[in-house]
């Protein structure tokens, strides 16, 4: 199973891509126009200026749909150059910009992978083991800056720093709340009909009979099975037969009124329908509908036989006080079907239950 991640992330990655490819040139020439003007042209900052020209060669590269994986390693290797270069002219460990360190990382898991984050972090200890060991020989020159200045650059990186920490925090979770949203749900649901699946309608079932005892409510569970189906594989093929399971579902979901209404696939050809606060009276009148449906939506079982398919349903209904668990609804709910089965098929056989269980 695989989930895209232009599913989870509101940008896709071609846009979170474009978007710290843009971030970077506007921060990066932003800051250099500053110091431009701040300075003079006597202290041109070759670092940014290479980091902003070789960003808008990448927004550029990228407008004309090239390979994202290359867009990305392009992305976080001009980060590591600038990072390089602009550690060395900027006083090394008392410059600004080696608080960018953890910055490279961290982008590089949000737009590649995990490996790739290794291989930027391996990356960014190297330079920073370098910068050690220059600056320990006193071959890094000095910051030419005032020390205000670099205050100011420190307050600005720092900042940027946090911002893009909380960004990629906040962007994880929410792709991992998202991820397991769509897990809980195929967990639960049916593929082929998309209605609940076994585990689902049982998880459903439990809910509802737990809100039920707590109202002292009625519930009412209907199961129902397609009468014959087997012969109407045999004469249409099992695509076809896929595809009427998919119409009932669709016959026995018009016939619910209600949202609070759960239909669910039991398994097979057997389907259900759980019913929050419905008398039996309630629940028989909505699985007659659920038959007339069927008769009127008319699905042939072959070729050579015109008959309608149709199904056979076994309700039953009890208030929440007289119910132990979903097992004893589902049992009494199956005793009801094979009743039906074997009074004829294509009918409804309703029961009531009275008392709790021993």
């Amino acid at each position: 199973m695989s989930i895209e991640f232009d599913a989870l992330v509101p940008l896709g990655r071609r846009g979170l891509i474009k978007a710290t490819n843009l971030t970077m040139v506007v921060l990066v020439g932003g800051l250099a126009i500053a110091k431009i003007l701040v300075m003079g042209l006597a202290h041109l900052p070759v670092p940014a200026i290479f980091v902003v020209i070789a960003g808008l060669a990448n927004a550029y590269y990228m407008r004309r749909n090239a390979s994202l994986n290359v867009a990305a390693w392009v992305l976080i290797s001009i980060a590591l150059l600038g990072f390089a270069t602009a550690s060395w002219n900027t006083g090394g460990f008392g410059g600004a910009v080696i608080f960018i360190a953890p910055i490279i990382p961290i982008l590089t898991t949000l737009l590649i992978d995990s490996r790739a984050a290794w291989i930027s972090l391996t990356i960014v200890c190297l330079i920073l083991a370098a910068l050690f060991a220059l600056e320990i020989n006193g071959l890094v020159p000095e910051n030419p800056n005032s020390p205000d200045l670099i205050r100011s650059a420190r307050l600005v990186v720092l900042a940027c720093l946090c911002l893009t920490s909380t960004w990629v925090v906040w962007s994880f979770s929410s792709m991992t709340r998202s991820l397991l949203q769509k897990l809980d749900k195929q967990s639960n649901t049916d593929y082929l009909t998309g209605a609940l699946n076994r585990r689902g309608i049982e998880s459903a079932l439990s809910l509802e009979i737990a809100r039920a005892r707590r109202t002292n409510s009625s519930i009412s569970f209907i199961m129902a099975d397609v009468d014959f189906f087997k012969a109407y594989n045999d004469s249409n093929g099992h695509q076809a037969g896929d595809k009427c399971l998919i119409d009932i579902v669709d016959i026995i979901s018009s016939c619910c009124e209600r949202s609070t209404d759960i239909v669910g696939r039991f398994g097979g050809e057997e389907f259900v329908l759980i019913l929050p606060d419905t008398d039996s009276e309630g629940a028989r009148s909505v699985a007659d509908n659920v038959c007339a449906a069927m008769a009127e939506r008319n699905i042939p079982y072959g070729p050579t036989d015109a008959k309608p398919v149709s199904l056979t349903l076994g309700v039953v209904s009890a208030p929440g006080s007289l119910i132990n668990n979903i097992d004893q609804l589902i049992s009494e709910a199956d005793r009801a079907l094979y009743q039906g089965k074997n009074q004829g098929r294509n009918c409804v056989v309703s029961k009531v239950i009275l008392k709790q269980s021993s």
